[in-house]
């Protein structure tokens, strides 16, 4: 059962961040076992089974969802160890733009979780700009009933110049961004060390799920 993280998780991470190597990796083993590799694993069992109620193509094994130690070698740039872990639910996509997924991401400088959209490019943006457009009314209900939770932010850089000023305010902060992810992020807390932040965690997912549901049809 999942329990939050605990002080081998920053004792881990200072030493890395110190010190990125293998060496340092290796020498630290047994406190990343302890701090991130075992709380992950409860983590991905706890929302493995949250998502069996909301949406069963989110589901996949712990190989795909949870972050590994190291930096992929051809993009490491010199730190050939993670100085950060997540967890990600994503869908399936064929070439793996516009995957729709939850995730929760962390490290010493702090945490965050929500809905993002991974590789986006400009044909999913305007899919989902045209779902809205064409579902205008629901568009703005789900929209609604998300800001009116208030547990995660909407995110992503907007156009310079409005295309849609006619269009109703609620609808045109989603209209007017590049790309979209719904987000909640804070600097490392009290609640990091308990089991309390899943209940955040599921909180804020269920505030975001219509809003899931909605982009899933406008992507898929």
């Amino acid at each position: 059962m999942f329990q939050g993280f605990n002080e081998s998780t920053i004792m881990y991470y200072r030493a890395i961040r110190m010190e990125n190597s293998r060496k340092t990796y290796q020498e630290n083993e047994q406190l990343y076992l302890e701090g991130v590799k075992i709380p992950l694993e409860e983590l991905y069992y706890e929302l493995y089974n949250y998502f069996n109620r909301i949406d069963r193509d989110l589901l996949s094994n712990r190989r795909r969802c949870i972050s590994s130690a190291y930096n992929d070698a051809r993009f490491c740039c010199g730190t050939p160890v993670k100085e950060y872990f997540y967890i990600r639910f994503k869908l399936n996509r064929t070439n793996k733009k516009n995957a729709l997924g939850f995730f929760f991401d962390a490290s010493l400088d702090g945490y965050k979780y929500g809905l993002n959209i991974y590789n986006p490019d400009a044909g999913g943006t305007n899919h989902i700009r045209e779902y809205i457009l064409a579902n205008k009314h629901y568009a703005k209900r789900v929209i609604e009933d998300f800001n009116k939770a208030g547990l995660l932010e909407i995110h992503g850089e907007k156009y310079k110049k409005k295309s849609y000023p006619k269009e109703d305010i609620v609808l045109q902060e989603w209209l007017e961004r590049k790309r979209i992810s719904c987000i909640h992020e804070e600097n490392l807390s009290a609640i990091f060390y308990k089991r309390e932040i899943l209940d955040c965690i599921f909180s804020a997912f269920d505030s975001v799920r219509e809003v899931y549901f909605m982009l899933k049809e406008a992507l898929y």
